[in-house]
C-alpha cells in the first residue's frame, strides 16, 4: 500500500529528463551520448523505486553517488546542477532548472541541503566517472518531503551554418531526491496568485498562477476555469485540464490558452474549481488586461483574424433601410410637385 501511494505521487514527475532512470538501466546512446546510473543508497526506504527516496535525521549527512558514462564516439563535458522541484505550466514535474520554474514557503531548499564539488566533469569516449553529492539535512525538524534534482547537462555544441551560428538541443537526465521530514502531510494549502495575460510560443493566454504552499505532492489535479467580463454572466473563456502533478511548494502557472484570438482589454472575474483526489478548492478573483498589455501581447501573436458576419448584414440592412426611406420620401416628394401643378394649371 506504502509502495502504491508514493508512487502516485512521483510517478509523473520521474519522467523527467529524456528517459526514465532506474538503478543499474541506463538510457539510449544513439542520441544523448552519455548514461547516468544512481547508486542504491544505504538510507533508501523502498529500494524499488528509481529515485532517491530518503528518511534522514536532523542534521545528518550521507554521501549519493552517481555514475555518468561517456557512450559517445568523442570527449564529452557534462555538467552538473541540484534544483528544488518545480511544476512547469503544462502540470507536470521539473527536476531541473526551468525557467518557469518557482517555489514558495519551502521548509528547505534541496539546492542547498545538496551540494557537490563536481560542477562538471569532462569524459574520454567510452570512460566513466563516479559523481558524488553531500547531503546535509537541516538542524529543524520539517513536515512533509523536501523534495529535488540532481541535474546532469550535456550542452550542445555551436557549428557554424551558412547564415547565423546554430545550437543544437542540450540533452540531459535528472535523478530525483525525496528527503522526508519528521512527519507525512496529507492535507494541502492552495492559493490563488495574481493572473496576468501572457504569451508563449505567439500564442496568446491568461496565466493562472496556483500556489501549492505544502510540503507535499498534489496529485491526479484536475482544474476547470471560467472566465467572465466583470459584472456578466456569459462565459468569455473556459477551459478543463486532467491528469496533473504539483510539486511540494511550488507554483504551477496554469495557463488558459487563448488560441488565435486576440486579448481584449477590460475587467474580467476567474472562477477556478480544482479537485486533487479528495480535495477540493474552489477561487473566485477579479483582474484585469488593460489596453495597453492587450496591445503589447497581440502585436506579436498568432493571431486569426475573423470576418464579423454580423456586423456587415447589419449595416446591409441598415443601408437598405436608409435608400428605402429616400426613395418614399422623393415618391412623396414628386406626388406633392403634381398636385401644385395641376392646381396651377386649373386656376
Amino acid at each position: 500500500m506504502m509502495l502504491t501511494k508514493r508512487w502516485w505521487q512521483l510517478g509523473i514527475g520521474l519522467l523527467v529528463g529524456l528517459v526514465s532512470l532506474s538503478w543499474g538501466r541506463t538510457g539510449s546512446a544513439n542520441t544523448v551520448g552519455f548514461e547516468v546510473a544512481p547508486v542504491a543508497s544505504k538510507y533508501q526506504i523502498d529500494k524499488a523505486v528509481s529515485y532517491y527516496d530518503l528518511k534522514l535525521k536532523p542534521s545528518q549527512t550521507t554521501t549519493l553517488a552517481v555514475k555518468v558514462t561517456n557512450t559517445s564516439t568523442q570527449e564529452i563535458t557534462v555538467h552538473t546542477a541540484i534544483v528544488p522541484a518545480t511544476t512547469n505550466p503544462n502540470g507536470v514535474v521539473e527536476y531541473q532548472a526551468t525557467a518557469d520554474g518557482k517555489n514558495i514557503d519551502l521548509p528547505a531548499d534541496a539546492s542547498q541541503l545538496i551540494t557537490t564539488a563536481a560542477n562538471k566533469i569532462t569524459l574520454a569516449k567510452g570512460t566513466s566517472k563516479i559523481v558524488t553529492f553531500k547531503v546535509k539535512m537541516p538542524a529543524q525538524k520539517y513536515d512533509g518531503v523536501v523534495v529535488g534534482g540532481l541535474s546532469f547537462l550535456k550542452k550542445a555544441a555551436k557549428q557554424q551554418s551558412k547564415s547565423a551560428m546554430a545550437i543544437k538541443n542540450q540533452y540531459a537526465y535528472s535523478v530525483a531526491v525525496v528527503l522526508h521530514g519528521d512527519h507525512a502531510l496529507t492535507k494541502n494549502k492552495l492559493t490563488l496568485g495574481k493572473i496576468d495575460a501572457t504569451q508563449n510560443n505567439g500564442y496568446n493566454q491568461i496565466s493562472l498562477p496556483l500556489q501549492n504552499r505544502t510540503a507535499a505532492f498534489l496529485n491526479q489535479v484536475k482544474t476547470d476555469v471560467q472566465i467572465y467580463r466583470r459584472g456578466s454572466n456569459k462565459v468569455r473563456y473556459k477551459q478543463v485540464n486532467e491528469h496533473g502533478q504539483m510539486a511540494p511548494n511550488s507554483v504551477y502557472a496554469l495557463p488558459l490558452r487563448v488560441g488565435r484570438d486576440a486579448l481584449k482589454p477590460g475587467q474580467y472575474t476567474a472562477k477556478l474549481a480544482v479537485k486533487s483526489k479528495k480535495q477540493h478548492w474552489t477561487f473566485t478573483k477579479d483582474f484585469e488586461i488593460t489596453r495597453d498589455r492587450a496591445n503589447q501581447l497581440n502585436k506579436t501573436a498568432v493571431i486569426e483574424h475573423h470576418t464579423n458576419w454580423g456586423l456587415w448584414i447589419s449595416l446591409g440592412l441598415l443601408v437598405i433601410l436608409l435608400l428605402l426611406i429616400a426613395w418614399y420620401i422623393h415618391r412623396k416628394q414628386l406626388k406633392i410637385k403634381r398636385l401644385e401643378e395641376r392646381l396651377k394649371d386649373k386656376s
